[in-house]
């Protein structure tokens, strides 16, 4: 995988943004702070998924899709 550290860069921030959904959930934070937290998780889960498709598949891979 040639942007592996990428990618794990994308994971962390991602992983982040998901202490911070628990952080909002547990101080009671106004419902638009949880949903833009939300939508900034969905949108590192996409481009990490686009990352993911752009790499050539190995030899040892069976399916041509991860979805």
């Amino acid at each position: 995988m040639r942007n592996r550290e990428s990618i794990y860069r994308k994971l962390e921030k991602l992983d982040h943004t998901l202490i911070n959904l628990q952080r909002i959930v547990n101080t009671q934070e106004p419902i638009e702070s949880y949903r833009l937290n939300i939508t900034k998780s969905q949108d590192i889960v996409d481009e990490i998924r686009s990352m993911v498709e752009r790499e050539p598949n190995s030899p040892q891979e069976q399916n041509s899709s991860i979805r």
